[in-house]
């Protein structure tokens, strides 16, 4: 007999972080929502705030569905085809054209492309996933990562 696994967990409510730091938001766009949600757990506890992104709504109103998002990670086994349509989408949308997109890959030899502003190639670490995210996120304000 077949079965779904299902969990939840109630919404972090945190408080202001302190001397006015503020959380990242890393929106997470990918085909499984299971790993997408492990990853945003593994996220959280890196002190990130993670938000699933559902392509269709991405794709409807980028400026909308990316309101508050400082990042964007693309899932390693989402499809080139569609993560080439998001990443159109996204990058050609006045509002949304400078946020950043961190794709994770399963290639170990991936590069960067046009339309991407970081890539980590697989195997990656907890920690080279914050690295990679704090250079995306702070190549695009201009400051040093912390």
């Amino acid at each position: 007999m077949p079965y779904t696994l299902c969990f939840s967990r109630p919404r972090s409510k945190r408080g202001a972080p302190v001397d006015g730091a503020t959380t990242t938001v890393v929106g997470i766009i990918g085909d499984d929502p299971l790993v997408s949600q492990i990853l945003g757990l593994l996220l959280e506890g890196a002190g990130y705030e993670a938000s699933p992104l559902e392509e269709a709504a991405v794709l409807e109103d980028p400026s909308t569905a990316l309101a508050g998002v400082d990042l964007v990670l693309f899932m390693p086994l989402l499809g080139d085809e569609r993560k080439g349509e998001l990443l159109g989408v996204v990058k050609s949308a006045p509002t949304t054209a400078d946020v950043p997109i961190l794709n994770l890959s399963t290639d170990m030899k991936a590069e960067l492309d046009e339309r991407t502003d970081s890539v980590l190639p697989w195997p990656w670490s907890t920690q080279a996933l914050v690295r990679a995210i704090e250079r995306a996120v702070h190549a695009r304000g201009g400051g040093e990562p912390s």
